[in-house]
């Protein structure tokens, strides 16, 4: 691929915190102010440390694959398979986020535009993704435009957050608020749904300039700025509303209460204000929305690539923008059939996108280990034991959170996975099992 379709570590950085900021962690203030009370905000910084030494393994892996993905990283270091089955779990079940981030910016224009609210969401849903799509199928830098616009459309809420936050808050704010450690547990999969994207490096790195040393800058550069803002917006979000903000029935009325709140406004006024915010935030998901389709079909890409899936030569086909079409038709395909068994229920897709990641992580640092083991390479065991240890802990969590909240969503996920298995091994039954 020429220099001019290549992405500059600006843009990867763009799209890594368009991903991790797309409508996760405003669709979170509630939910979050509900399961874990005061503790809410400080899951951000705990999911951070525990996802730390995972960014560190796949910074690395970066480096040692600078053209490669989650494909490469399992199949060089472990086997083709433990390859297949990552790229494959992460390219199906991110698409789960996506579609969400998609329901949720329609449901929040709803709410502001009269003429949506007289159609049917899931219309608007379809509208949007086949716009996406259409979008998708022009080259990268077009995307990364796209991106650093619907980056400077989020700050807005976030921003006015943290600053009513440092100017209004109290420390009296604390001294009636719950600490719900019991809901740690259930908070850990909608948290890394939040923080999960600093891995969309991997699934464009061999699109990134200079990916041996752009790759893992974009990685640390994007995760460490959205950790900050992220915790810093449900914190003093928190802090400004206390249990007001867990009484909600949603996150659509967040925002109000704030206003409400903190403000004397007429009527008129507090729907403008709410009016802009909501657009802001459905701005910020169809940033997320777009960032993971616009990466993720590579990781389909990679795998026709190395033949492990059906139609190979009509997936790797590539238009005049240098774009696999079929990968982003299929996306759509499979987005759709999301929607379509939660009908846009928040917290089974992230569950699914959070358990999809878990597992390519999770792979990752075997692939890692294997490396280490092999080759001697510069790797720490420690980051490797602990990488484990998170992965564990984050896929119990994951699987927890589905069993409790419906099994239907796992059991169509893992449907996913053993197809994807089954047609592995239909392709590579006759040959001997390789890179290619």
């Amino acid at each position: 691929m020429s220099s001019d379709h290549k992405l500059t570590l600006f843009a990867a950085i763009l799209i890594n915190i368009n991903i991790m900021m797309g409508a996760g962690i405003f669709i979170n203030t509630v939910e979050l102010a509900k399961r874990a009370g005061l503790l809410g905000g400080f899951m951000y910084p705990l999911v951070g440390l525990l996802v730390l030494p995972l960014i560190i393994v796949i910074a690395q892996l970066v480096k040692l694959h600078p053209a490669g993905g989650f494909y490469i990283f399992a199949a060089q270091e472990i086997h083709p398979f433990a390859g297949f089955l990552s790229a494959w779990s992460y390219f199906t079940g991110k698409l789960a986020s996506a579609i969400l981030m998609i329901h949720v910016a329609m449901l929040l224009c709803q709410q502001v535009i009269p003429l949506f609210s007289h159609i049917n969401t899931f219309v608007l849903d379809i509208v949007v993704l086949l716009v996406y799509m259409f979008f998708n199928l022009f080259n990268l830098r077009t995307g990364g435009h796209i991106q650093f616009g619907f980056l400077l459309i989020k700050m807005v809420p976030i921003t006015f957050v943290i600053l009513l936050g440092l100017f209004f808050i109290s420390p009296t704010a604390f001294a009636s608020s719950p600490i719900i450690w019991s809901g740690i547990p259930s908070s850990l999969p909608l948290v890394l749904y939040a923080a999960a994207g600093f891995e969309a490096t991997c699934s464009l790195s061999s699109k990134i300039l200079h990916a041996e040393r752009n790759g893992p800058r974009a990685i640390f550069i994007s995760f460490g700025i959205v950790m900050a803002l992220v915790f810093l917006f449900q914190f003093l979000f928190y802090a400004l509303l206390g249990t007001q903000l867990a009484a909600q029935a949603s996150y659509l009325g967040a925002f109000p209460a704030l206003l409400g709140h903190l403000f004397s406004l007429s009527t008129s006024t507090l729907h403008t204000l709410t009016a802009i915010f909501h657009l802001a935030i459905a701005a910020s998901a169809l940033g997320g929305s777009y960032g993971i389709i616009y990466s993720n079909s590579w990781n389909l890409y990679t795998l026709a690539q190395h033949n492990h899936v059906f139609f190979k030569n009509t997936i790797t086909a590539l238009n005049k923008h240098m774009i696999p079409v079929a990968c982003v038709l299929i996306e759509g395909a499979l987005a759709l059939l999301y929607l379509a068994i939660t009908a846009g229920s928040q917290v089974p897709l992230q569950q699914i996108s959070a358990l999809a990641s878990a597992i390519a992580y999770f792979l990752s640092v075997a692939a890692l280990a294997c490396a280490k083991y092999n080759t001697s390479t510069n790797s720490s065991w420690f980051i490797i034991i602990t990488g484990s240890a998170s992965c564990l802990l984050l896929l119990g969590a994951c699987i927890r959170g589905l069993i409790i909240t419906g099994l239907f969503p796992l059991v169509v996920f893992g449907t996913l996975l053993a197809t994807g298995s089954i047609m592995f091994f239909m392709n590579n039954r006759n040959k001997n099992l390789g890179i290619q």
